[in-house]
């Protein structure tokens, strides 16, 4: 028994605990009361309560989905212009004959019996009319070979390239006119006449603004009529607007005699029974033989093949796409750190909230839910936006492509819907992965201690 008029310990700590706990009694009997929500109407009423947040903190929420926003962007509009410059790339060798040939002529790095390595190797057009005869799977076949000139017309004089090439080299280039009716034929070369196809930058300099064709321009001493004008229409004819284009007959006779050959090129019939690669040892084994050199000398001379280098651009190209992906996966990764990061301190400052919440009958469920969907809707909103900025730009970059005719390779981009479905998946994953941490923390708050978090502030 206690004495009267002393305290008793035992009823002050009931009584205590008691007071401090009434007001969460209180709530949770009310609580109890309440008729429970079907999951539409907790699902309505999250969506509101987030979308509130997100209004009430515009900047923050902005700042935490700009990172997914550009990574996205970025991402779309690296993969449009990459796609873009590779079919120009493929559209560029495809111009060519499906199975031409360049040869160019090097230098021995290799002993070849009692001959020293380091020997320039030459063509001549006797070697190239033996080729033609030796191989008959041949379509066509042209030497190439330059030389500077002085051309004047007038006045007007201009310092550049004389090329003399046949008509069988008009088969296998890129090269297109913008003006004349014609490239070289058989008889200019039979009759080694005197004509020339002129690059756009020559007519311009000699002609300004006036019609260049059938003019007479004097290449080297010796008059020749002009039968076309080239246009720069990629990135590897850029540099024929400055040359002058002349039949080889007529080169070897007026510009050089028996000149020297550095390059030939060649195509081979539709029908021809032997693959790119089987030809390329053929040719090369013959050369080696005929200007005795070792077979096996990798400098003695230079085959390239443009069916190849197709295959090589699209090895290229899927090497340059995965870099682009890697670049735009840490653009986006950077932007779901800062997601995670805001999210973090959003839950930091909703302790209160949350902690009322599941003292009123909220379940962990619960919040995880709404920390979990407010991280969906910024990083699919942000990710979205970029998507759609991406392709908005990829859109009115291609109306700026076609307007002026493309830039070098680039003709247009290309717009994957593909890759807009595969963003909109990660982005989807970005915002799962971006809120389960902060969710995490968030349900694992104590009603009592968010109380005590509030009186603190």
């Amino acid at each position: 028994m206690t004495q009267r008029g002393e305290k008793n310990p035992t009823f002050i700590r009931i009584f205590s605990q008691k007071v401090v706990t009434l007001p969460y009694q209180i709530i949770l009997c009310l609580a109890q009361k309440k008729d429970k929500p079907t999951n539409n109407c907790n699902i309505m009423e999250t969506l509101r309560e987030i979308i509130h947040s997100i209004q009430q903190n515009k900047v923050r929420s902005f700042m935490s989905g700009f990172g997914i926003m550009w990574g996205i962007f970025i991402l779309v509009l690296l993969l449009g212009v990459g796609k873009g410059v590779e079919y120009g790339v493929q559209d560029l060798l495809k111009s060519f004959a499906a199975k031409s040939i360049f040869i160019w002529s090097g230098e021995t790095s290799m002993k070849y019996k009692n001959m020293q390595e380091g020997r320039q190797i030459f063509f001549n057009k006797y070697l190239l009319e033996d080729i033609k005869r030796k191989f008959p799977e041949i379509e066509g076949l042209s030497p190439r070979t330059t030389i500077s000139k002085n051309a004047i017309f007038g006045k007007k004089n201009y310092y550049t390239s004389v090329t003399g090439i046949t008509h069988d080299y008009w088969s296998f280039s890129s090269y297109k006119m913008i003006e004349g009716s014609r490239p070289f034929n058989l008889m200019d070369d039979k009759r080694a006449r005197n004509v020339a196809i002129i690059g756009k930058k020559v007519a311009t300099k000699l002609f300004l603004n006036d019609n260049p064709l059938d003019k007479l321009i004097n290449v080297g001493g010796v008059y020749y009529r002009v039968i076309g004008v080239m246009k720069n229409d990629d990135m590897m004819s850029q540099r024929v607007e400055s040359d002058i284009f002349v039949p080889f007959p007529s080169f070897t006779c007026n510009i050089q005699d028996a000149p020297d050959i550095s390059t030939f090129a060649l195509y081979l019939r539709d029908d021809a029974q032997i693959s790119i690669s089987d030809f390329k040892k053929k040719i090369t084994n013959y050369l080696a033989r005929t200007l005795r050199f070792d077979e096996n000398d990798p400098n003695a001379v230079y085959v390239r093949a443009f069916e190849e280098e197709i295959s090589s651009v699209n090895s290229i190209f899927t090497g340059i796409s995965v870099f682009i992906w890697i670049v735009g996966l840490c653009f986006l990764i950077s932007g779901i750190v800062s997601v995670t990061n805001i999210l973090f301190i959003v839950v930091k400052e909703r302790t209160n909230e949350f902690g009322l919440r599941m003292a009123i009958g909220a379940t962990p469920r619960h919040i995880i839910t709404q920390v979990l969907l407010e991280a969906l809707i910024i990083t699919l909103a942000s990710g979205l936006l970029g998507m759609f900025l991406g392709v908005g730009v990829l859109k009115l970059l291609n109306i700026l492509l076609e307007a002026t005719g493309g830039m070098g390779l680039l003709k247009t981009t290309e717009i994957d819907m593909g890759i807009a479905y595969l963003a909109v998946f990660i982005m989807v994953l970005s915002g799962i992965f971006a809120g389960t941490f902060p969710a995490r923390k968030a349900s694992k708050i104590e009603p009592v201690a968010a109380m005590r978090y509030e009186n603190r502030g």
